[in-house]
């Protein structure tokens, strides 16, 4: 038998408003929703039902470490709502005492009195959405909320944070926003550092299909930074962070010492976890499994798994390897990168192929090693920081042609 998950992802995918970069599966609310009575608690209730269903399908389990409630803007829901799914993680699952447990809050959409009934529900760390602290660029973001919210949320987690009663918090930001030049972009770092968040996340902005910055940029509407201001954007951020103190362990995070996120971890590491919820994606032995993004299908896929049969990929079953280029793509995003040599002989190839299919690999990495951006210490491959984890998809894109040569 297989080892458990002890990492398990919930969605909850209601917001107030879609954003304009935002192509995640989520169900806009509007401003005047009221999660428990009132307006949207119908859809939202419905919901729940059909989420904690499908988190009690699941018979065989072990005790998490952690939790990681995402969205949408979770924050939307009750301080009660909170504790009721995490009693029940409690009551059918079990959860590690000293567990990491994380909710998304977005500023604007919770108040002090929510916060601390969030942490009396069970939550010990926050990721806060500001993405910018620049009223302009959030509005023409499509975010709801204002610098004055931003400002008073991380006041109100640090507070908390200070007085010991939550283990951490993260602040995240969105990088390249429109109207964010290299002066916007400083003032919103250095804002950021004023509120000693233990974790930021810097995002680069992805313009995907369906979103409204993709129709603007269709339209020849929307004005980015260049490619040339977007790599000094990004050089700023990683001088920037680092003489505060911050140290880069993945792509896109920083972290004050012994505040990596554990949750996230998981991901970058290979390691099986489960997951819930509306368009979510969970992989708790090697597989894949993504859950329909639309809210009658996603309820109907959760009857199906009790009128048929759970997934396979939910079943602890044998195990299936990720794809060996997946498994490199995740691994190279973590500072200390990856041991090639222990993921090759993963593959049980012969030693002929082994050693063919790594000497291919290697002679596509060659200009990436002598240029630095790629670095070699003994077994383990790693990209340099900040050059080869700001140009990683040029490494990237070479490993997927290797492994496209290969098969």
């Amino acid at each position: 038998m297989n080892k458990f998950p002890r990492s398990a992802y919930v969605h909850i995918p209601f917001c107030h408003r879609r954003c304009f970069y935002c192509d995640f599966a989520v169900i806009p609310l509007g401003n005047k929703v009221e999660t428990l009575q009132g307006y949207g608690s119908k859809t939202v209730k419905e919901y729940l039902h059909f989420l904690y269903k499908e988190i009690l399908s699941i018979k065989h389990k072990s005790s998490l470490s952690t939790i990681y409630i995402g969205g949408g803007t979770p924050s939307i829901l009750d301080p009660k709502q909170i504790k009721e799914l995490i009693d029940l993680f409690k009551e059918n699952y079990g959860v590690d005492y000293g567990a990491e447990i994380t909710m998304e809050v977005d500023p604007a959409s919770f108040n002090q009195d929510d916060l601390y009934g969030f942490i009396n529900a069970g939550i010990n760390r926050f990721s806060l959405g500001v993405q910018s602290f620049n009223n302009q660029i959030l509005q023409k973001s499509g975010r709801r909320h204002l610098r004055e919210d931003a400002e008073k949320s991380c006041l109100w987690l640090k507070k908390v944070y200070s007085a010991g009663l939550i283990k951490s918090w993260s602040l995240d930001l969105i990088q390249n926003l429109p109207l964010s030049g290299l002066r916007e972009w400083k003032e919103d770092l250095k804002k950021a550092i004023t509120f000693s968040p233990p974790h930021i996340s810097i995002y680069d902005l992805n313009i995907e299909n369906g979103t409204v910055f993709k129709k603007l940029v269709n339209l020849g509407k929307l004005q980015l930074p260049s490619d040339e201001e977007a790599f000094r954007n990004s050089e700023t951020t990683h001088l920037i962070l680092k003489n505060s103190g911050y140290s880069r362990y993945e792509i896109s995070n920083y972290c004050l010492p012994r505040h990596q996120s554990r949750h996230n971890r998981v991901y970058w590491s290979g390691l099986g976890w489960w997951g819930f919820g509306q368009g979510s994606t969970s992989s708790p032995w090697g597989q894949k499994l993504t859950r329909p993004r639309v809210s009658k299908e996603y309820k109907e896929w959760v009857m199906g798994q009790y009128k048929l049969s759970l997934d396979s990929s939910l079943n602890n079953i044998d195990y299936v390897y990720q794809e060996l280029d997946e498994k490199i793509m995740l691994g190279l995003r973590l500072k200390e990168g990856i041991d090639i040599y222990k993921f090759f002989e993963e593959q049980n190839w012969e030693n002929k192929k082994l050693e063919s299919n790594l000497r291919k690999l290697l002679s596509k990495w060659e200009r990436f090693l002598e240029s630095g951006l790629l670095v070699k210490n003994g077994n383990r491959f790693f990209l340099s920081d900040p050059q080869g984890m700001e140009l990683s998809n040029q490494i990237l894109i070479s490993m997927f042609e290797w492994w496209d040569e290969i098969n």
